[in-house]
């Protein structure tokens, strides 16, 4: 999305897209984090009828925009349409983001966030949803319950589509459920 940059540029280029995707996500959405001191971790999801996130304020966007370049935002948008075509219409939780600074990974940081995060969607009982383009995710989420459903290039980087299914309460079967597709 970002286009041939050095990795100083990089790093402040994601630093703005995680500020705008955390306001956004903190007016609309649900964002857990991790601090240590400062934030190590976050993940920000959209509840049920909360899909897509209205953007963060225009001075915000500005300087996302001013900091990323024109590029990088007309792709990040063309990348939010081809998602968007496959995106499921029943009602379920959007996981947009969950991401852990590279220097405190591999420390359980990030399955603690999804494991608090969906006892809280488990509660509502709705199906979940994401998208990732790492294939080392696919295995990390799996364990959570989630299942392949599909996959889609976006700019010639393939993106995985995953859901899980609502929680059953007690009682129910597997054929009770209703899962986005």
């Amino acid at each position: 999305m970002l286009g041939e940059r050095g990795p100083r540029a990089r790093v402040r280029a994601n630093r703005a897209a995680v500020r705008t995707t955390l306001a956004a996500g903190a007016s609309h959405g649900l964002v857990l984090g991790v601090r240590d001191p400062g934030l190590v971790g976050a993940l920000v999801s959209v509840p049920p009828r909360g899909w897509p996130l209205p953007p963060p304020g225009l001075p915000l966007r500005l300087w996302a925009i001013a900091v990323q370049g024109l590029g990088a935002a007309r792709r990040w948008a063309e990348a939010f349409d081809a998602l968007a075509a496959h995106h499921p219409i029943l009602p379920h939780w959007y996981l947009g983001t969950l991401g852990v600074d590279p220097t405190h990974q591999q420390r359980g940081l990030g399955g603690a966030l999804l494991e608090a995060w969906l006892r809280h969607v488990d509660a509502d009982r709705c199906g979940v949803w994401l998208e990732t383009d790492r294939p080392e995710n696919i295995a990390f989420y799996e364990r959570a319950g989630f299942e392949l459903a599909g996959e889609v290039p976006v700019f010639d980087v393939p993106v995985w589509l995953m859901s899980r299914p609502p929680a059953p309460a007690q009682g129910d079967t597997p054929a009770q459920r209703d899962v986005p597709a």
